[in-house]
């Protein structure tokens, strides 16, 4: 049996088992409401491509691509007709009348994104994919007043890596409205979602609340890990006594467990969560003879490790993490007193190792490094002895 499950999971009792069937969960999108961002322009502001200051060229400019905790990536052509010194681009707002955008009111979010324009996007990489998993994308979708000769005739749409899998034209004026499309994927692992305006001019759309919801009949417990952490699967449906391989979708498949159905074709499988970038790992449970695939998620955090774990000032520590984003920035911080100890770049399977001096001023006893992922948020720490 496996404990302890969550209350968004259904549980049924197959044979002498208990486990969790067609428990709703989501992917993990990094800063889905914008939640984090600064908007240091004004109340809005586009996305640097021409040197990150407000005060121009043409538009206020932001390096939203740089901002701690973002997820996303912003991205705009200067060479549309919606360029700088023009009307176009995109960025981060809140709401701000005077850019015209329909109210925020009761809505789960304060911040949106804006497209403005043709060659405008906003993206993310989504970890946690299994092949064949039926996914559902999630979000609020709006558009501008129309005002002279702005308006929100923008047509938005949905991309997977580089498939259209939805189209919305908008009008002036559509209100913030939760919009769904489903989707799958033939391999597993990582894939980018997208958002992209279509219309050259000044047609503007917003965009926040995105979500990634999916469904599987694989119990996963728990819910959330870290990387190197154990954990339990269970699932139906198998053929009685058949092998099934546990398998993850980290940067790379790789099977981490095996177990025999039982007569009733019910598995418990275990394994241990493998080195895997920050957002969700997808699992299956896979029977060797009959075919069958049952899929889950697990949520990542990451985790945080030094060694020696005690030295003196001035000497040398190597810390080690696990569980960022695959390719950002960490920052690593001494606590007491609060020190800068440089950054280091995470790997494909988000992982980093970096060396620093335990610094002056630190006092004897213990304390403790932090490492915080730039465009994840995300963050850990390590404890350390002071002697």
């Amino acid at each position: 049996m496996i404990p302890d499950m969550t209350d968004a999971a259904k549980v049924c009792l197959l044979g002498a088992l208990t486990i969790s069937v067609a428990a709703a969960d989501s992917l993990t999108v990094v800063n889905a409401k914008l939640a984090n961002v600064a908007v240091e322009c004004g109340a809005h502001a586009y996305q640097s491509y021409m040197g990150g200051t407000c005060s121009g060229p043409g538009n206020p400019q932001q390096n939203f691509n740089g901002e701690l905790g973002i997820g996303w990536t912003l991205a705009s052509i200067p060479g549309d007709a919606t360029g700088p010194g023009t009307t176009g681009g995109d960025g981060i707002l809140g709401p701000d009348y005077v850019f015209d955008t329909p109210p925020f009111t009761g809505l789960p979010f304060g911040r949106a994104i804006f497209l403005q324009g043709a060659d405008t996007e906003a993206g993310q990489t989504i970890t946690g994919f299994v092949p064949g998993g039926a996914y559902t994308l999630e979000f609020y979708l709006g558009s501008r007043y129309a005002n002279g000769s702005f308006d929100g005739n923008q047509t938005v749409e949905a991309i997977v890596d580089n498939r259209v899998i939805g189209t919305w034209a908008l009008t002036s004026y559509t209100p913030f409205t939760l919009q769904t499309v489903p989707f799958a994927v033939t391999t597993g692992g990582s894939h980018i979602i997208r958002f992209a305006g279509t219309v050259t001019g000044d047609h503007t759309a917003f965009l926040s609340g995105v979500g990634i919801a999916t469904t599987g009949g694989l119990a996963v417990n728990p819910s959330t890990g870290e990387p190197g952490i154990g954990l339990m699967a269970a699932a139906g449906g198998f053929a009685p006594l058949e092998a099934v391989d546990l398998v993850a979708y980290a940067s790379t498949p790789v099977v981490i467990g095996a177990a025999n159905a039982d007569v009733n074709g019910n598995v418990s499988l275990t394994g241990h969560l493998p080195q895997t970038p920050f957002g969700a790992c997808g699992l299956q449970a896979v029977g060797q003879s009959s075919g069958t695939v049952v899929s889950g998620i697990i949520s990542l955090r990451p985790r945080a490790s030094v060694n020696p774990s005690a030295g003196e000032i001035g000497s040398t520590v190597t810390l080690t993490g696990f569980g960022f984003a695959a390719g950002e920035t960490v920052s690593l911080e001494w606590s007491t007193p609060d020190t800068s100890l440089g950054t280091a770049t995470a790997n494909k399977n988000g992982t980093i190792s970096a060396q620093f001096a335990i610094p002056s001023g630190s006092t004897a006893g213990t304390d403790q490094v932090a490492a915080r992922g730039q465009k994840t948020g995300a963050s850990a720490s390590a404890q350390i002895t002071v002697q």
